[in-house]
C-alpha cells in the first residue's frame, strides 16, 4: 500500500503546479544536494548562517522562544517567513509547485501531505539522527516515507475532538457529548435553555476546520489499526458506500446543519473566531484539535487557568467517545534539499538543537506532553490533560493521513456546509478523487 500511496504524490504536485505565487525563499529548486546525506549529518555546524524557516503563524511563544535560543546557541540566525495559520498548507504547497525552498521547513507529518511535497525526493533524511530512537512509534507516523524519517516532532501530536463551554453546559444541565446523537440532542437542548449561545461553532471561512465534525471525529471509531484506510486503499469499500461510514458522517453532519445547529455565518467565521466565541461562552461546542489550545491560551492573555476553568475537550465519533489524532504541522520540522551544503549542514544542526540541547527547555517552557522519550513532563494545564487521557484512551489516527486524494477534501467539506454539494455528491467527488489518484500511483 505504501508503494502506491507514494507515487499519488504527483496528483497533489499537478494541482498546486497550476496555481502561481510570488517565490520566498533562500534558495531555489530542491533536486540533489552537493553532499551526500550521511556526510550532511556528520558535518560540523558553521557559524553566521542566516537560514530561512517557512513557519505557521499560529507557533506557540515557546516554539518562537526556541527559534530565538537556537540563534543564541548556534551563533547562526532564522530569518521566519510568517505563513498565516488560516491557508498554511495552501500558501506552502503553491510556493513549494514553484520550486521555492527554505532552509528549514515546519509542516504537516500526515503521510498524504508529506507526499504531497515529494519529500522523498526534496528533503534531507533524518534516520540515523539520536532523536528518532528517542521518538519512538511516533517516528514511523510523521514525517515518514519508506522505513525513512524525514522530520523531527518535537510538539505532540494534534488530538481531535471536541471543546465545549462548561458554564453553557452546567445551565443547559447537560454532560458532554459522547457520540454524534448526543451532539443532535445536546443542540436541541441548548437551543432551548441557552438562546444565546451558538450549539456548534462551524469556522468555514478557514476550510480545514469543516473537515473535523464532517469526518475526522464520526470516522475515528472506524480507523482503528488504519482499518477504514485500508478499507478504501484495497478497494474493499468505497466513499459511496451508502451504508458505508463516511457516507453516515456527512448525512450527520449536514443533519446538524440543518437543524440549525451552526452559527451563521458559519461559512465565513475563522478559527480563531471558534476559539473566541467558546472561550467567552456565545458558542458551547467547537469541533477542533489539541493546537487550538495555544489560541484559547492567547485570547485569555495567558490567564490558563480562565481557559482551564472554562473549555473541557473530550472525544468523540460516531456511536464512541473515540478521539482522532495527527502529527501536529506545529512543531514538525523538515530539512529540504536546497543544493546549498553550507545551509543544509547549519538547518541539520538546527534540528539537532530542538531534539538536544534545547528540547527540554521548550518542553517545560510549551507546557507539552513530550514526544521524545526521557525527558520530564511538566505540570500540564488542566486543558491539556484532558486532551492527554483522550488519547491516552485509544485515539486513532485521522482517515485523512493516508489515503490518496484526501488532500481534496477540505474544499468537499467546506461546499456541504455551504449547500452546494449533498451528502452523496461529496462521496462521489471524494470517490473520484480517490481513484484519480490511485490510478496515477500506477496501482
Amino acid at each position: 500500500m505504501n508503494r502506491r500511496i507514494r507515487r499519488a504524490a504527483a496528483v497533489a504536485a499537478a494541482f498546486v503546479a497550476a496555481v502561481t505565487v510570488a517565490a520566498c525563499s533562500s534558495s531555489s529548486s530542491g533536486g540533489s544536494t552537493g553532499a551526500s546525506s550521511a556526510s550532511l549529518l556528520t558535518a560540523k555546524a558553521p557559524r553566521g548562517v542566516t537560514l530561512t524557516l517557512w513557519h505557521n503563524t499560529a507557533d506557540p511563544a515557546a516554539l518562537m522562544d526556541l527559534y530565538k535560543a537556537y540563534e543564541k546557541w548556534s551563533g547562526n540566525t532564522i530569518d521566519l517567513v510568517n505563513i498565516p495559520a488560516s491557508d498554511y498548507p495552501t500558501v506552502v504547497q503553491t510556493k513549494w509547485a514553484t520550486g521555492a525552498r527554505p532552509d528549514i521547513l515546519e509542516w504537516h507529518g500526515n503521510l498524504t501531505d508529506v507526499l504531497g511535497l515529494d519529500i522523498e525526493k526534496n528533503a534531507i533524511p533524518l534516520t540515523s539522527l539520536p532523536f528518532v530512537k528517542e521518538e519512538g512509534a511516533l517516528a514511523k507516523v510523521s514525517g515518514s516515507v519508506a522505513g525513512q524519517t524525514y522530520a523531527a516532532t518535537i510538539s505532540f501530536p494534534s488530538v481531535f475532538g471536541l471543546f465545549y463551554n462548561k458554564a453553557d453546559f452546567a445551565k443547559a444541565g447537560l454532560a458532554p457529548p459522547q457520540n454524534y446523537a448526543d451532539l443532535a440532542s445536546d443542540c436541541a437542548v441548548l437551543k432551548a435553555k441557552e438562546p444565546g449561545a451558538v450549539p456548534i461553532y462551524e469556522a468555514g471561512g478557514d476550510q480545514w476546520p469543516t473537515q473535523v465534525l464532517s469526518d475526522w471525529d464520526y470516522l475515528a471509531q472506524y480507523n482503528e489499526g488504519g482499518a477504514f484506510d485500508t478499507s478504501i486503499t484495497d478497494n474493499s469499500a468505497k466513499f459511496t458506500d451508502p451504508n458505508g461510514p463516511f457516507i453516515a458522517g456527512l448525512k450527520a453532519y449536514d443533519s446538524l446543519k440543518s437543524a440549525g445547529c451552526f452559527n451563521k455565518d458559519a461559512t465565513t467565521a475563522t478559527w480563531d473566531d471558534s476559539m473566541q466565541a467558546l472561550l467567552n461562552g456565545s458558542a458551547a461546542m467547537v469541533g477542533n484539535s489539541s493546537d487550538s489550545v495555544s489560541l484559547l491560551d492567547s485570547d485569555a492573555n495567558g490567564d490558563t487557568a480562565k481557559v482551564d476553568a472554562t473549555v473541557g475537550f473530550v472525544g468523540v465519533s460516531a456511536t464512541k467517545p473515540v478521539a482522532s489524532y495527527a502529527p501536529s504541522p506545529l512543531g514538525t520540522f523538515y530539512v529540504p534539499k536546497t543544493s546549498d551544503t553550507k545551509t543544509e549542514i547549519a538547518a541539520i544542526q538546527f534540528i539537532k538543537f530542538i531534539t538536544g540541547a534545547g528540547y527540554a527547555t521548550y518542553v517545560q517552557e510549551a507546557g507539552a506532553i513530550p514526544t521524545l522519550a526521557g525527558t520530564p513532563a511538566p505540570k500540564l494545564q488542566g486543558l491539556m490533560q484532558q486532551i492527554q487521557q483522550a488519547y491516552d484512551a485509544g485515539a486513532t489516527l485521522t482517515v485523512n493521513s493516508a489515503i490518496p486524494g484526501y488532500t481534496s477534501f477540505g474544499a468537499l467539506s467546506q461546499g456541504l456546509l455551504a449547500s452546494q454539494d449533498t451528502p452523496a455528491q461529496v462521496a462521489t467527488k471524494m470517490q473520484a478523487y480517490y481513484l484519480e489518484a490511485d490510478e496515477a500511483s500506477g496501482h
